[in-house]
């Protein structure tokens, strides 16, 4: 191996850092996995507590007691967290909930590969006919796991809520102290 490959590689990524940190590219990324987070909770809100209490059966791996829980939750945090990052409302805050929840299910899906449990449709979109099998939820989390570094690296863009906040209170009068 020469001294230049190392070289081209720290290149390329400085190049990818460069590209990946462009507005126009932070505000779709930003979009895309806020509507990816929303739309996923959402298919999971509208179906019976009893349906997405079975997709989280099928994994095999979460404590029974922990499932209506997880259950409850999960769809309400997604819809909470994707709606937040896609009008860029604490986004700083919505991609580290984000990233929370893509890191958890990286987890259980390389637990899931690991064990060999078989399963066909991992329910991350309810029953809305988009069936994923763990390999393709892994490699989709990871790819916006990736994505959300520089979202959190630009924080703010002028197309999100929080560049709204920042003016409100940067054209307020000032206050006098006595």
């Amino acid at each position: 191996m020469s001294d230049a490959q190392p070289h081209k590689r720290l290149s390329w990524l400085r190049r990818w850092g460069t590209y990946a940190t462009l507005p126009w590219l932070v505000v779709l990324w930003r979009v895309l996995i806020g509507g990816v987070f929303l739309f996923a909770g959402f298919s999971k809100v509208i179906l019976p507590h009893a349906e997405v209490v079975a997709h989280i059966q099928q994994y095999q791996v979460v404590p029974t007691w922990l499932m209506p829980l997880a259950a409850t939750m999960l769809p309400w945090v997604e819809v909470a967290s994707g709606t937040a990052l896609l009008v860029g409302w604490y986004t700083t805050w919505a991609a580290g909930v984000i990233a929370a929840q893509l890191v958890s299910f990286i987890g259980l899906m390389v637990v899931v590969l690991a064990a060999g449990i078989p399963i066909e449709d991992c329910g991350c979109f309810g029953n809305l006919g988009l069936p994923e099998t763990p390999l393709q939820v892994l490699i989709r989390d990871l790819i916006m796991l990736a994505l959300l570094g520089p979202i959190v690296y630009r924080q703010r863009d002028v197309f999100g809520l929080d560049t709204l906040s920042e003016v409100s209170t940067s054209s307020a009068p000032p206050t006098r102290s006595m």
